[in-house]
């Protein structure tokens, strides 16, 4: 997870990849081959690895705005009002008189400091608003929060009456 930083994939194809590597390997754990994918993971108290990748991206992201790690990344934290968010810069349309394609724009909205920010702001404003404590008490909360958003990877037909769009913590909170 560590490495998400530096690559995290956002294409679909990319990330079903990834995450049917931990498939098959959960489908091979004795006791637990007659169990789909989803149950498997539940049963073993495991994150899907996407979910693992986006719960690391956050935590990076707190740690950075509350100047635990260098803010690598040029995360700013603002206030609306009681809650706490990461601001976004508007991703530009052109530099210099020239307009920037629509693929570099894409690549900018899919980078690391965007992501993380995306995924952050989706956070309840009770763990946005978390501060001055360790990294471990943030962990706690968010982790008992995540186990009350559904981690369904679509993936081989598995999650296929899942209403959310993808796995993602950014899609899967606005089904619950």
């Amino acid at each position: 997870e560590y490495c998400s930083l530096v690559w995290s994939p956002w294409h679909q194809n990319e990330i079903n990849k990834l995450e049917r590597i931990q498939n098959f390997f959960t489908s091979k754990i004795y006791g637990l081959d007659q169990l789909d994918y989803h149950q498997r993971l539940k049963k073993l108290n495991l994150y899907s690895l996407e979910r693992r990748r986006e719960r690391y991206l956050i935590i990076n992201a707190w740690q950075q705005i509350e100047g635990l790690t260098e803010n690598v990344l040029g995360l700013k934290a603002r206030r609306l009002g009681r809650s706490r968010r990461i601001e976004s810069a508007k991703i530009p349309i052109g530099i210099n008189g020239k307009r920037i394609k629509e693929r570099d724009r894409t690549l900018i909205h899919n980078s690391t400091a965007r992501k993380s920010e995306r995924l952050f702001n989706v956070l309840p404003q009770s763990i946005r608003n978390i501060t001055k404590t360790t990294t471990e008490t943030f962990k706690r909360h968010l982790d008992k929060w995540l186990s009350s958003i559904p981690d369904t990877p679509k993936i081989d037909g598995y999650g296929a009456n899942v209403a959310a769009e993808t796995n993602s913590i950014f899609h899967q909170t606005r089904y619950c």
